[in-house]
C-alpha cells in the first residue's frame, strides 16, 4: 500500500529526531521518574484482503522502568480500519470498523544497560462497531433494492504477540521500539428489507510503533 506523502514525510522526520535524540545525548542509565509521557507514531500493515493499512500518532506513556522476568502485562490496543468490499458487483468503499480490545497477558523482559527487551503474548475481549459508508448505502439501494439498511459488527476475542524494546537515552528520555501482529476476527452484519449479510472480517494486522516519552514525576529540582 502507499500512504501519502505528508505521512510518510511525518514518519521520517520522527524517526530521525527519535535517532538524532538517541545518539546525540550523552546517556545515564535509567530515567529517573515514575511516571513518564509521550506520544507515538504507528503503523499498521492490514493482512485481510477487504481492510486497509493506516498511520497514525497517539500518546504513550510508561510507568517504572523494566527489570529482567516474566511478568504480567496490560493495554488498550485501539484500532480502526477502512474496509472495501464487493456489494453485487464491483468493489466499493464499504465503511469504516473500528475494534476496541481490553488486553492483559504474560511476557518475559530482559535488561541489558540502558534498552530492555521484552516479548508477550497478550489475548483480550475487544467491543467493535462498524460505521456504513453512504456509497455502500446507495450500493445496496441502487443494486438490491434494499431500504431501511443497517449495520453492526459483533464483539470479538483479539490476541496479539508483541515484541518491545525501550531505550533509555537519559534521565528524562525514553524511546521505544515495538512490532507486533493482531489477530482480530469480527462479524460484520448488516440487515436490510433485501435480508441480512453476516460476514465474518479478517482484520488482522502487522504493527510498528516509535514513540518518545518524557519523565514528568516525580519531579526533581
Amino acid at each position: 500500500m502507499q500512504f501519502p506523502y505528508a505521512m510518510r514525510n511525518g514518519a521520517a522526520a520522527f524517526v530521525a529526531c527519535a535517532i538524532t535524540l538517541a545518539t546525540a545525548t550523552s546517556a545515564h542509565a535509567q530515567s529517573e521518574g515514575k511516571f513518564a509521557f509521550g506520544a507515538q507514531l504507528s503503523t499498521r500493515t492490514a493482512v485481510g484482503p477487504e481492510n486497509a493499512g493506516h498511520v497514525g500518532v497517539s500518546f504513550l506513556w510508561r510507568f517504572g522502568q523494566s527489570k529482567t522476568g516474566w511478568g504480567w502485562h496490560y493495554g488498550l490496543n485501539w484500532f480502526g480500519t477502512d474496509m472495501k468490499r464487493t456489494i453485487g458487483g464491483p468493489n466499493t468503499e464499504f465503511g469504516t470498523l473500528r475494534v476496541r480490545p481490553v488486553m492483559g497477558g504474560y511476557g518475559y523482559t530482559r535488561v541489558f544497560g540502558r534498552t530492555a527487551v521484552t516479548g508477550k503474548l497478550m489475548g483480550g475481549y475487544a467491543f467493535s462497531s462498524m460505521k456504513l459508508s453512504q456509497e455502500a448505502m446507495d450500493a445496496y439501494q441502487t443494486r438490491f433494492g434494499a431500504q431501511g439498511v443497517t449495520v453492526k459488527a459483533s464483539n470479538a476475542f483479539v490476541v496479539i504477540p508483541e515484541v518491545n524494546v525501550w531505550y533509555n537515552v537519559n534521565k528524562k528520555i525514553g524511546i521505544r521500539l515495538s512490532g507486533g501482529y493482531v489477530i482480530a476476527r469480527p462479524d460484520v452484519i448488516v440487515t436490510s428489507t433485501a435480508g441480512i449479510d453476516k460476514r465474518r472480517v479478517k482484520a488482522d494486522n502487522v504493527t510498528f510503533k516509535i514513540g518518545m516519552v518524557y519523565s514528568i514525576y516525580p519531579f526533581r529540582k
